[in-house]
């Protein structure tokens, strides 16, 4: 009896947390460094939470299109610096932001998507108040594009979108992830009412965070990459959701050889160029 008293205090008292709570963090703002402009913003969340982000401006005399980053679990707006960067020189601005529960935005708990889209929709408001014309796309990484997969479903302004090594549901990326942390053994009892616990202390649905779902009702222009390599979510995934994909124009990019952490490193400038030919094609 003491042993199931046990279990259940951490499925109800400590799992859920460790779920919903990522550390927050703050990385190195390389804008400083690269001598790059960029502007500080703040915004409010339909369900009235901060979100701090940096809005950068294109470098060259013209923007061919506003692009959203999009963070991973745990990460933060500064993880996307040299990229924002490096979108300015080819002539793309970019908004960067922490997600909620990250680095300096508000909220208390990260919902996977299901509040984060409705983030997104926030930042492409005020994207139309800087640039009324401009094209608007999203590029998210790992946790980052599970909520730009479930944004473009959700906001149809949004014209294009570059996902790299994300997941195709919730439910089965926590139960992958129990089983790396419990050498191979699946406990998915725990896994599941874990998240339903997490639900309702967040007060979101984990079983509407599918984005092997929202792939299927999106039109506009996708790029698709992931790792070969990837141990966290498995390149597979990738594949799925690039075939469930309803968009005709699409392209999946294999990155060999490269894990989670270490696309760009791995892919170097082959995988950049293949990364800027699709911004290029979707801006024309």
């Amino acid at each position: 009896m003491f042993v199931g008293i046990v279990i259940a205090f951490v499925i109800n008292n400590v799992l859920p947390y460790a779920i919903l709570q990522p550390q927050r963090v703050k990385a190195f703002n390389y804008l400083e460094v690269l001598n790059q402009d960029y502007k500080a913003i703040s915004l409010l969340s339909k369900d009235s939470i901060s979100l701090q982000g940096y809005y950068v401006k294109s470098n060259v005399d013209t923007t061919y299109a506003s692009i959203i980053l999009v963070h991973g679990i745990g990460g933060c707006k500064e993880h996307f610096s040299k990229l924002a960067t490096d979108l300015a020189n080819k002539g793309y601005a970019s908004w960067l932001f922490d997600n909620r529960a990250h680095g300096e935005s508000g909220g208390k708990y990260t919902t996977y998507g299901f509040f984060e889209k409705y983030d997104v929709s926030r930042i492409i408001d005020a994207i139309e108040k800087e640039d009324p014309k401009s094209k608007i796309g999203i590029w998210g990484n790992s946790l980052g594009g599970a909520i730009a997969i479930q944004a473009i479903e959700n906001d149809k302004r949004i014209d294009f979108g570059i996902i790299e090594s994300t997941f195709t549901d919730l439910n089965q990326i926590v139960q992958d992830y129990q089983r790396r942390y419990t050498y191979g053994f699946g406990f998915n009892w725990v896994c599941d009412q874990t998240l339903e616990k997490a639900g309702e202390i967040a007060g979101f649905n984990p079983n509407h965070v599918k984005p092997i779902e929202s792939v299927k009702n999106i039109n506009c222009p996708v790029l698709i990459a992931h790792g070969n390599e990837d141990a966290n979510i498995r390149y597979e995934y990738g594949r799925e959701l690039f075939n469930n994909l309803k968009a005709k124009d699409k392209v999946f990019i294999t990155v060999e050889k490269a894990n989670h952490y270490n696309m760009f490193n791995v892919g170097g400038e082959d995988y950049k160029n293949k990364l800027f030919t699709f911004l290029g094609r979707q801006t024309q």
